[in-house]
């Protein structure tokens, strides 16, 4: 009895996710909800030497955690090498992320055809606490204080800003914006006429999420583990499994 326990005993790896980045990663009570939450849970439940758990993190708390080796990995970074020396390697892309200007609708500049950063000058962003996104050029911009920047916890906060004119734009990911507005609305946090008080601009870039592993630490499981998630990450893109977890978050989504 005891040699086929051995012989079972699966490798405990704990996977820190972003708390507050709904429909792609969220925490509700204990548990991490979401897209990614999803595609890593079906991922690995094809990897039976594992007992992978997803404990919910602030970013900013995670990716300090990565940093100094104190986590095996989180999700779902962009791939930001340069940024983020201490991150590496990354896995396969897990999902296509497009990230978009979202303002109040007094801010005329923001079209679609807007010149970014160049026709946001004079403006003040609200950013998510530890999103690198947005460019050189705007963070050069923000450096020379031609455009001012707020941190915040969660684009609930971001978007309730914007329509209360605290702040005049935000950058982050389209389906992430539309989300969490319709849960606002749903949560009478928003009016549906509060739509009419925000306007999306330009896409910037279409990003990609990836599980990012720590650089440091001490993980004798890690290169096993990077190979068969990827391996089993291309089996599920294979037989279009992520299609099917993205269909199911929205088809949930209020309307």
């Amino acid at each position: 009895m005891g040699l086929c326990m051995m012989a079972h005993a699966k490798t405990r790896v704990e996977i820190l996710a972003d708390a507050a980045y709904p429909p792609y990663s969220w925490q509700e009570g204990e548990e991490v909800r979401g897209i990614y939450a999803d595609i890593i849970r079906e991922v690995t439940s094809a990897m039976p030497d594992y007992e992978v758990v997803l404990k919910p993190m602030p970013w900013r708390r995670g990716l300090s955690m990565v940093e100094q080796g104190a986590a095996f990995a989180i999700f779902p970074p962009y791939y930001m090498p340069d940024t983020r020396p201490y991150m590496w390697p990354y896995s396969q892309p897990m999902l296509d992320e497009e990230l978009v200007v979202m303002c109040g609708a007094s801010v005329a500049a923001n079209t679609p055809q807007a010149r970014f950063p160049l026709d946001y000058h004079g403006l003040r962003f609200g950013m998510n606490a530890g999103f690198a996104v947005g460019g050189d050029a705007f963070w050069q911009a923000v450096k020379e204080k031609q455009i001012d920047v707020e941190e915040v916890k969660s684009n609930r906060e971001n978007l309730l800003k914007i329509v209360r004119g605290r702040v005049d734009c935000t950058i982050n990911d389209r389906l992430s914006l539309l989300y969490e507005l319709l849960n606002m609305i749903k949560a009478d946090q928003l009016a549906v006429a509060d739509m009419s008080l925000l306007k999306q601009g330009p896409v910037l870039s279409k990003e990609q999420g990836f599980l990012g592993y720590s650089r440091k630490g001490e993980y004798p499981y890690k290169q096993a583990f990077i190979d068969q998630f990827d391996k089993e990450l291309y089996q599920l893109k294979k037989r279009d499994g992520v299609k099917v977890i993205v269909e199911r978050y929205l088809g949930k989504s209020p309307r």
